[in-house]
């Protein structure tokens, strides 16, 4: 009788999980495309390296959450070299896009009140990613970095990258 319930349970909660992943997709209206601008700044080779850089700050980033994730750092050494690698990139992702803006034209007003929930977004991401990296540069810069704290800070670092991601719906 037991089992028949559980059973019967799992089945309805199966049930009710899959209908929701089907009919709760969250589907773009074919009349909210993303405007022209949008679509040709992520074409552009600085949006594409800015990625790079990005992704190449998550790979240092999963480095240092791996080497201090058995509670020790064995090689402190080259645990600030992969974090030197991770800030080299954030800078580089930080100087194109400083570049970018710099030769784009002044925006209307209306593109500017379009543009600013995404800039606001990417600047609070920005700030997040910042503090973490603050934060890892401090417990690194000890003589014996505490494995912990390194671990804590990197972790978090992935989550901020991951939730970076460009959306598959808005992916060229």
């Amino acid at each position: 009788m037991k089992n028949r319930i559980l059973v019967l349970s799992f089945t309805v909660l199966f049930i009710a999980l899959c209908s929701n992943i089907v009919f709760g997709q969250n589907k773009m209206p074919s009349d909210m495309k993303m405007p022209d601008m949008m679509a040709d700044m992520m074409k552009s080779p600085h949006h594409k390296l800015m990625m790079v850089y990005r992704e190449n700050g998550l790979s240092f980033t999963k480095v240092l959450w791996d080497m201090s994730s058995d509670g020790k750092i064995e090689d402190v050494d080259l645990a600030r070299n992969t974090f030197a690698e991770l800030k080299r990139s954030m800078e580089k992702m930080d100087e194109i896009h400083k570049l970018h803006m710099s030769k784009m034209g002044k925006p209307d007003a209306a593109m500017m009140e379009m543009m600013k929930p995404m800039m606001e977004k990417m600047n609070s991401e920005k700030a997040a990613v910042m503090v973490h990296i603050m934060a890892l540069e401090k417990a690194l810069q000890a003589n014996s970095p505490n494995a912990q704290e390194v671990e804590m800070h990197s972790a978090a670092l992935v989550m901020q990258f991951e939730k970076m991601k460009m959306p598959d719906k808005m992916k060229m």
